[in-house]
């Protein structure tokens, strides 16, 4: 949710500039005149109205990517059924269809692309409140969720014997969330190996010499901070990164 206070010659006015400004439609917002405002006598005495405008932006994002992921289908021709599963901060567009290895892909590389042109259209950025998620068939759940409980077994081992340890290859939509749940254990940091989408993932300690640059950085691209910053969840990964 967020908040504008924006003067003008009249609240709705103000409104419409708004709307407009924003490509909203109203139904996101909710406006309270602070400020009526005065068109005085041949101009004197004239007052700025002013107003307080809530957007919810939250459901905004939410409508707008279920809008645009349907039309990506659509433009398939997949036969397909979108479930929503809202668990704050994580909204997630699950596509039920028969046609799911296509739209996953060998190694996500698909479900990483249709992840990359949400966020794209989106505009998603870190100072959002919520993660927009596409998933297939439910592949988050089964496949990268125990991958990420892997992931931190493994972070907690490397910081006991000081010994990296190595993840097999995966796709950015993958590897984005093995990133943040290694993360989550104190001193353990993570680094990308490879080229394109599918790239292999090591986790070390802190407090071991490392030789590669760690993720992060200059090098953060699409997988987003090993440590240190918030994760970016939707940039998309550079050449010359990890």
């Amino acid at each position: 949710m967020r908040y504008f206070e924006v003067e003008g010659d009249s609240p709705r006015e103000i409104l419409n500039q708004f709307l407009i400004q924003k490509n909203i439609p109203e139904e996101f917002v909710e406006m309270e005149v602070l400020e009526p405002g005065s068109k005085g006598v041949f101009g004197i005495g004239k007052k700025p109205a002013k107003v307080k405008i809530k957007l919810n932006d939250n459901e905004f994002m939410k409508r707008r990517a279920k809008l645009y992921l349907s039309d990506i289908l659509n433009k398939g021709d997949f036969d397909y059924h979108i479930e929503v599963k809202d668990n704050y901060p994580d909204y997630t567009l699950n596509i039920l269809t028969k046609d799911s290895n296509v739209l996953i892909g060998k190694s996500a590389t698909t479900l990483d692309s249709l992840q990359y042109l949400i966020d794209r259209i989106l505009h998603s950025n870190d100072d959002a409140d919520i993660r927009i998620l596409v998933d297939v068939d439910n592949y988050r759940e089964r496949v990268i969720e125990p991958l990420k409980e892997k992931a931190v077994r493994l972070a907690q081992s490397v910081k006991k014997t000081g010994q990296p340890a190595k993840m097999p290859p995966m796709a950015t939509v993958v590897r984005r969330e093995i990133h943040i749940a290694a993360k989550a254990i104190p001193g353990i940091s993570t680094i990308s190996h490879g080229e394109g989408q599918v790239k292999s993932l090591t986790i070390y300690s802190d407090k071991k010499p490392r030789g590669p640059k760690r993720e992060g950085g200059r090098e953060g691209g699409r997988d987003g901070n090993s440590r240190g910053r918030k994760p970016h969840y939707n940039n998309r990964d550079k050449k010359s990164d990890d």
